[in-house]
């Protein structure tokens, strides 16, 4: 069966797979989520101008995106179709108006769905998205079963006497991660040193670092993740349940592990970031959803 694609100066539009492919070569690059909708969106309005606004909430919608988002989406585009950055032939910059492609470098091709999404997407060309690699398994830790229903005094006692294991356990786990981690330092003895205390109800971070080579003060993930962290601490909150956070930095990678545990369930993930420091909404992007996703795996505690 055929179906029709769009085509930019001979690179055929893939949107399923997130990439390019070129119609003569057959060569394929992949594009990041937003670089593919980016494109999609010029060419159906091909020939029109489309302002900075119009792009920003037909691409990113409600998301809040730095002043860099888009012209930096708008390069690696240009860099993908081969396009002159300075002659911008195809995708061109309007002063003070907004941005227009060219429609005399747009077709319509007919092609069967098994040239186009049969071949494995390639490496993103530019502007890389985060990663995330669930290193650790994420099946729950090892908790208490539920309190059945007893005197609050009772219960209390229960409850005081789980959260403590369970927070034994994460911590255990965590000194086993931070252990993995310390083979790739060569030798060097890790520190942990718990930043932003008090800050919140529900979480508490912990930086890891290496003894010789400190980076607690120029690292700048919290700045980054602050509004993630006050947005997680509400739900937290409404669930009972606490967070630990453990993270180290090296250069463009974030190794990131936090732990869930409430009254009854528990839940661990260790994330491996990178390209973290490129696009603070990206990362943010990434902490918040996989948090999520843990939290909506937890079993609701039963507290009468």
């Amino acid at each position: 069966m055929n179906t029709s694609y769009g085509a930019v100066n001979n690179w055929l539009l893939d949107l399923p797979s997130g990439s390019i492919l070129h119609l003569v070569t057959g060569e394929r690059k992949r594009l990041g989520e937003y670089q593919i909708k980016l494109l999609s969106v010029l060419m159906q309005e091909a020939g029109r101008i489309l302002t900075r606004d119009e792009l920003t909430q037909m691409v990113w919608e409600r998301r809040v995106i730095g002043n860099n988002s888009l012209p930096n989406a708008i390069h690696a585009l240009r860099a993908a179709l081969e396009d002159d950055g300075k002659q911008q032939k195809i995708i061109k910059t309007i002063p003070r108006k907004g941005y227009l492609l060219e429609p005399e470098y747009c077709r319509t091709i007919e092609k069967e769905n098994v040239d186009v999404c049969s071949e494995p997407p390639a490496q993103p060309i530019s502007d890389p998205e985060p990663a995330v690699v669930e290193t650790a398994a994420a099946a729950p830790l090892p908790a208490a079963a539920a309190p059945a229903p007893a005197p609050i005094r009772h219960y209390r006692r229960r409850y005081a006497l789980a959260m403590a294991l369970l927070l034994l356990l994460a911590a255990l786990v965590s000194i086993t991660v931070a252990s993995k981690i310390s083979k790739s330092l060569q030798g060097d003895v890790l520190r942990v040193q718990e930043t932003q205390t008090g800050v919140y109800s529900n979480i508490r971070l912990f930086a890891l670092d290496s003894v010789g080579n400190p980076t607690w003060e120029q690292d700048n993930l919290y700045s980054k993740l602050k509004d993630s962290f006050y947005l997680l601490n509400q739900r937290l909150k409404a669930q009972a349940v606490k967070m630990n956070v453990y993270y180290l930095s090296e250069n463009q990678t974030l190794n990131y592990t936090f732990s869930l545990i409430s009254a009854c369930d528990g839940r661990q993930l260790v994330m491996t970031v990178y390209h973290w420091r490129i696009d603070a909404l990206r990362l943010n992007n990434v902490v918040v959803r996989e948090t999520r996703r843990k939290l909506d795996e937890m079993a609701t505690c039963k507290t009468s």
